[in-house]
């Protein structure tokens, strides 16, 4: 029989922890560099399955509460090189009071360059890889998926954590439009999330806010009527080929059926039933929000209390002012406004 000395089988145990330990964690790594003309700090973290880019709007690494915003659809950069003159996307969006408060942190979009010259975006400010404005890189649309975000979020999450550079106790996430979704769920998975903000988004999905869109345009007679309902049977038949399809052409243009599935799911009562504190901000007139003003209804059938509406009126799905005959007003947004208004809620919901 052969025996062991008991304090060399401890040390032979926890030389192995150790090592996996230290294989665990050199499966992330972080990097950072300060952009100093845009006074923000851009991350890039590693790990065993992703490469995430995510910036935080401040260069000053102080420890403060996070507040994680989520942008919407279309791979667009975090940051814009227009012949050497840096924009940051949505730096305009916050104001001092916000950044006082918080370490604003946006994620990049997945397999979409933090930094993008302007040359590589098309009409809509999205990075596309030639002049083709629909030559989205093809990793990205496998996974544009809710999924794929969430787990992008989490781990961002869990780095700032770490890093020391927020408070693990005060987490928020603002998601807009598609990142709304995100939001959600993001919030529904992680008990760490204080509270969320739910802004310009259908709770009951991308497919059904595209026909309310479709409704109103027909009611305000900007299409006629004829026009809005073949337009909405082209998209029933078209959602029948997106749950449906197993194999995608080689040519297909746009968002994959995967992408359309994911995000065309209703998360009504994934918001009725979240412990967290929901802000659900939206313009009056932004026909794919409109059916926000349908969420009391769902959250008193959850007896859920702790939200608040805040409709922005004849403002558009980035609270920019609409007029009348339907112009849009670039100039005149209320971003700021509505930021100043999350904040208030999330500091009365503490």
């Amino acid at each position: 029989m052969i025996t062991i000395n008991k304090n060399i089988t401890k040390l032979v145990l926890c030389l192995c922890l150790a090592f996996c330990c230290n294989i665990t964690f050199a499966q992330n790594k972080l990097t950072t560099e300060n952009i100093k003309q845009l006074n923000l700090k851009l991350f890039c973290l590693t790990t065993a399955t992703d490469t995430i880019h995510f910036v935080k709007y401040d260069t000053v690494d102080s420890k403060k509460p996070l507040l994680l915003f989520i942008q919407g659809s279309l791979p667009m950069p975090l940051i814009v090189d227009n012949n050497g003159y840096l924009d940051a996307n949505h730096f305009s969006i916050f104001n001092k009071t916000v950044f006082n408060r918080f370490n604003v942190v946006e994620i990049s979009q997945p397999n979409t360059p933090p930094v993008v010259n302007v040359e590589n975006l098309n009409n809509q400010y999205a990075y596309v890889k030639s002049k083709n404005p629909y030559d989205y890189d093809k990793t990205y649309m496998k996974r544009n998926v809710v999924e794929t975000y969430v787990e992008r979020a989490n781990e961002v999450i869990d780095c700032l954590i770490g890093e020391n550079l927020v408070y693990s106790d005060s987490i928020y996430v603002y998601g807009h439009s598609q990142g709304a979704y995100v939001a959600a769920r993001l919030a529904s998975e992680n008990e760490t999330i204080k509270a969320i903000g739910f802004s310009s988004s259908s709770p009951f999905g991308r497919y059904a806010g595209i026909m309310q869109e479709l409704r109103a345009e027909a009611i305000k007679g900007q299409i006629t009527e004829d026009e809005a309902q073949q337009q909405i049977e082209n998209y029933w038949n078209s959602w029948m080929y997106m749950v449906q399809s197993t194999n995608v052409p080689d040519n297909w243009s746009g968002d994959l059926p995967a992408t359309w599935k994911s995000f065309s799911q209703s998360v009504v009562e994934i918001l009725a039933n979240l412990k967290q504190p929901v802000f659900v901000t939206y313009g009056t007139r932004d026909y794919h929000s409109l059916a926000c003003e349908l969420l009391p209804i769902y959250f008193g059938f959850a007896n859920k209390t702790n939200y608040k509406m805040h409709p922005m009126p004849g403002r558009g799905h980035n609270f920019e002012l609409i007029n009348d005959d339907g112009k849009k007003i670039w100039n005149d947004s209320k971003w700021s406004d509505v930021m100043d208004e999350f904040v208030k809620f999330v500091k009365n919901e503490r």
